[in-house]
């Protein structure tokens, strides 16, 4: 026997879910200049084809895990705390606030997309370094008393880079900035009781015929009083 929807019915419910004691926004950026050897470039490679390379080619900047694959934006990135959390007081309008200090170090991978188009035979090239890692140690003043979880998610992603080239014109080394805007919240499993309504689906959605328009009519003219 299936039981069926309870419709309108409302019920003291008991959900396990996470409740977030701290949010914040913060912004942090890092560069450094990769030498042509360290960017697992194919063998071949060569930037002298392309007469003036600033011109003739295109970089990207990616945002992947450490096997290079491409990470979507709000993903969830490792981070480790390296410090004790310790407790600070603020004022905050007026009333002291007690926070605590968490200090972590977290990991951002970055693969450069190298395109262009050969001028001899005009033919295309995509060409995909190793990931490049970038490490940060961060500080924040947080609500993180004891037992509640750290989580740092990637919320924004911006990369410029810079190629230096030896005096025969070859690629020498790709200096790589990166920006990286980052969600940070401190949060616990808990489990909530509320009363709430059960849910339905809702009604399907179909295309109908509309109803038939009569043209504006004159009754101040015709038939008249």
């Amino acid at each position: 026997m299936q039981p069926k929807p309870l419709q309108g019915a409302q019920e003291l419910l008991c959900i396990n879910t996470e409740k977030v004691y701290d949010w914040i926004l913060e912004e942090s950026s890092a560069s450094q200049t990769v030498l042509a050897a360290a960017l697992g470039l194919p063998a071949g490679f060569d930037l002298t084809l392309f007469g003036n390379p600033l011109a003739q080619i295109v970089i990207t900047g990616i945002l992947t895990d450490a096997a290079g694959h491409p990470l979507p934006l709000n993903s969830e990135v490792t981070v480790t705390e390296s410090l004790p959390r310790t407790d600070r007081q603020f004022e905050v309008d007026g009333a002291l606030v007690t926070l605590q200090r968490v200090t972590f170090t977290k990991t951002v991978h970055v693969v450069l997309e190298i395109s262009g188009v050969i001028p001899a035979t005009g033919t295309p090239f995509l060409v995909r370094t190793t990931p490049i890692t970038f490490t940060f140690t961060e500080t924040a003043y947080l609500c993180a008393p004891e037992g509640t979880t750290l989580s740092v998610r990637i919320s924004d992603f911006g990369a410029q880079t810079i190629i230096n080239l030896d005096a025969a014109g070859a690629l020498v080394s790709i200096g790589v900035s990166i920006e990286v805007c980052q969600s940070i919240q401190t949060y616990t499993p808990v489990t909530i009781e509320l009363t709430a309504d059960f849910c339905l689906p809702r009604a399907p959605l179909f295309e109908s015929c509309s109803t038939p328009l009569i043209p504006p009519q004159c009754p101040v003219i015709f038939p008249g009083a």
